[in-house]
C-alpha cells in the first residue's frame, strides 16, 4: 500500500530561522540553537504582531514539538494555519499532514487534501508525494489513480534521493496499473514539469 510521509517539525526548524536575514530572526535563530525557546518567542514576538508568516510557522514548529512550551498540537495547528494563509508551503504541509495522520484532532482527508494541494504546487516534493497517495486511495478526494502517478513522477523528478517513499509508491502503483494509464500519467507528467507549469498545469487539470 502506498504511504505518506511525516516530516516531523524539529528536522527543518533551522531552515526558516538561518535562511531568513531580517532583524529578529537572527537574534530568535542563536537563542533556539542555544536552547533558550523563551528568548527565541520573545524575540519573534515583534514579528508574530506585524503578521510575519515565517514567524508564524516557526512558533507553530514549538508548540508542535514541544520547545519551550508544553506539546500544544491545537496551538500548533493554529500557528500553521496562519502561516498557511500566507502562502507559506511548509506551514500549508505541516497543517496537511496534522489533517491526515489525526495529529491533535480527527484525521480529516480532505483538509489534508486542502492544504497539500498549494505546497504540492509550489514544488514541495513531500506534499507531492502525500497528495498522489490521497489521490490514489481516494481519501477526501475522487481517486485519480493517473494523477497519483503523476504526482509521484514530479516529486521523484525533483528529489535527488531516487529511493524516497514516493519512488516506491510509483512503483507499486505502477504494477497495478494497465500500461495505457501508464502512458496517461506520463503524459500528465511531461506538462507539470514544464518550466513554471506546475501549478497551471495542476490548476488546468483539477479545477
Amino acid at each position: 500500500m502506498p504511504k505518506t510521509t511525516y516530516k516531523f517539525a524539529f528536522a527543518i526548524i533551522g531552515l526558516f530561522f538561518s535562511s531568513v536575514t531580517f532583524a529578529g530572526f537572527e537574534q530568535a535563530n542563536a537563542a533556539f540553537e542555544a536552547g533558550n525557546y523563551a528568548l527565541a518567542q520573545k524575540e519573534l514576538k515583534p514579528l508574530l504582531e506585524k503578521g510575519d508568516a515565517r514567524s508564524q510557522y516557526a512558533m507553530g514548529v514549538m508548540a508542535e514539538n514541544g520547545f519551550g512550551m508544553p506539546k500544544n498540537y491545537p496551538q500548533a495547528a493554529q500557528w500553521y494555519l496562519k502561516a498557511a494563509k500566507q502562502g507559506n508551503t511548509d506551514a500549508q504541509y505541516n497543517l496537511g499532514a496534522m489533517y491526515e495522520h489525526g495529529v491533535g484532532m480527527p484525521p480529516n482527508y480532505q483538509q489534508a487534501a486542502r492544504w497539500y494541494r498549494p505546497a504540492a504546487e509550489n514544488g514541495d516534493i513531500d506534499a507531492l508525494s502525500n497528495l498522489g497517495v490521497l489521490y490514489e486511495k481516494g481519501q477526501g478526494v475522487k481517486q485519480d489513480k493517473i494523477l497519483a502517478m503523476a504526482l509521484y513522477n514530479v516529486s521523484v523528478a525533483l528529489d535527488s534521493n531516487k529511493n524516497s517513499q514516493a519512488a516506491r509508491n510509483r512503483q507499486g502503483l505502477a504494477n497495478r496499473m494497465p500500461l495505457e494509464d501508464v502512458k496517461k500519467a506520463l503524459s500528465l507528467t511531461e506538462q507539470f514539469l514544464k518550466p513554471n507549469n506546475l501549478k497551471p498545469g495542476l490548476q488546468a487539470y483539477l479545477d
